[in-house]
């Protein structure tokens, strides 16, 4: 591919800033393609800057790593999730579609609605539960907590309003908002940093055995991977707007790197001041080490850094709530999504803190599946390019398969799938909901040692590539690329 030109013209009308974007699940035309790859970088950075990823940092002190282990895991955990990102950002420039309907080419159409299914019920979850994270932060503050309900109620409604508006204006309003809220974001940290300096301890070693220390790494690289993995049923959603001719390079480079360097930074932020009191977690060691007034702007950040999160999740589940048979304008879908997302928030908050805690280890047990399918759809849609027809993406009988279903690329999926749950090792709290692995139990006795993520990729490669081959082989059976006749 040729670098695509440089172009100072303005978007298309049907993407445009504060105008509602009417395209749905229809591939993106070549004379309605624009931007540049590095809008992808602020997208994904913007994503990523929140609670959850200073809370990442902080937690791998927390358990008993040193700062540089602290370091190293999320240097490790975030590249990796990064691959895969980038690399998926890439089919969204080959198709032009979202990356549900993109990933029809791999597992058929209906086989396909598996993946879109579950991306719109975790996204309308991860969107439920950072709006509530972002009331809790708030009513951790001096003059906050104790509030009455409505003041609660009125400030869940005002960030969950605030969230689906913007993904209701869909794609360009999202870039827009995403690469303005990220140097904002910076300022906030940097100020952050100037008032923790002093309370951090970077020279904290690890607290821990050998073999707790060998197995707390692994844990927390599983947890650093699989916060960039979440995302990846995502990717093409933000990179199908971009020309045809874009090189592969900056958009694997742009998306990647945003969310690998955004993911790394917060983390290794919220690791140094966690050194300052590895036994009283974020966001109430904030809270203590820094004046009242900067507590308040800080309490602001997060609202605003989980509200970066939050368009996307709403503008995806929207799109996959189409993929999956709902006909509704993808507006009126991403409204549905923001309503529901806020009921279910309200749920979350006003439940007890039970509730909470079990809420969010079943949304993180739901990563799972999730490392299977990124490695089915790069393997398929990359390593094995084919010619795209765009009309066959969102055509009744496009890429049909038998049935609508590839079958050899949803079983690798499950296979793959299978072997991640068997090695997933992440304890909860006594009392909580939670599942841990007999198999990663036996293996590992009462150690955390998460492999999940990397015992899941490496099976779900040997699984495709087998099937693939098996496929292949069959009579007629190399389908790839074309869509078969039904009827």
């Amino acid at each position: 591919m040729t670098a695509a030109p440089a172009s100072s013209a303005p978007p298309p009308a049907d993407d445009t800033f504060l105008r509602v974007e009417l395209r749905g699940l229809e591939p993106v035309p070549a004379d309605a393609r624009h931007g540049r790859p590095r809008e992808l970088f602020f997208i994904w950075a913007g994503a990523l800057s929140d609670f959850f990823s200073l809370f990442a940092g902080a937690l791998l002190v927390s358990v008993g790593l040193g700062f540089v282990d602290a370091v190293g895991v999320l240097v490790l955990g975030a590249t990796a999730g990064a691959a895969f990102l980038g690399l998926l950002s890439i089919t969204g420039v080959r198709s032009g579609a979202p990356q549900i309907v993109q990933s029809r080419m791999v597992f058929g159409r209906r086989g396909a609605a598996v993946g879109g299914a579950l991306t719109m019920l975790i996204a309308v979850g991860w969107f439920a539960y950072d709006c509530a994270i972002a009331v809790t932060t708030t009513r951790a503050l001096p003059g906050v907590a104790g509030a009455p309900g409505w003041v609660v109620g009125a400030l869940l409604g005002a960030i969950t309003v605030v969230s689906f508006l913007v993904a209701v204006f869909g794609h360009r309003t999202i870039a827009v908002v995403q690469t303005v809220q990220v140097p904002l974001f910076v300022v906030i940290c940097v100020a952050l940093i100037g008032f923790t300096a002093g309370h951090m301890h970077l020279t904290l070693t690890t607290s821990l055995a050998t073999g707790p220390h060998l197995a707390t790494l692994a844990l927390g690289f599983t947890l650093t991977f699989a916060l960039i993995v979440s995302w990846v049923t995502y990717a093409a959603d933000y990179s199908r707007y971009l020309p045809a001719t874009t090189r592969a390079a900056p958009v694997a480079l742009a998306s990647g790197g945003g969310s690998a360097l955004s993911l790394t930074a917060c983390g290794i932020l919220g690791a140094a001041i966690q050194t300052a009191d590895p036994h009283l977690l974020l966001p109430t060691l904030i809270v203590r080490l820094v004046p009242v007034w900067f507590a308040a702007v800080f309490a602001a950040f997060i609202i605003v850094a989980e509200l970066s999160s939050n368009y996307l999740n709403v503008y995806s589940a929207a799109l996959c709530a189409l993929a999956v048979g709902l006909r509704l304008r993808r507006w009126l879908a991403a409204l549905g999504v923001g309503v529901v997302g806020g009921m279910i928030a309200a749920l979350v908050l006003f439940a007890g803190n039970g509730f909470q805690a079990n809420y969010v280890n079943f949304l993180t047990l739901t990563y799972v599946w999730f490392p299977a399918w990124g490695v089915v759809v790069i393997l398929d849609s990359l390593v094995r390019p084919a010619r795209i027809d765009p009309a066959q993406l969102t055509a009744r009988r496009g890429y049909w398969f038998q049935h609508g279903v590839r079958w050899p690329m949803l079983a690798a999926l499950a296979i793959g799938t299978a072997a991640t749950i068997l090695f997933f090792d992440e304890p909860p709290p006594p009392g909580q909901f939670g599942w841990v692995s007999p198999l990663a139990r036996h293996l590992f006795g009462s150690q955390p040692a998460d492999i999940s993520g990397v015992v899941g990729t490496l099976v779900s490669v040997g699984a495709y590539l087998a099937l693939r081959g098996w496929e292949a082989r069959r009579p007629g059976g190399d389908v790839r690329g074309r869509a078969e006749a039904a009827g």
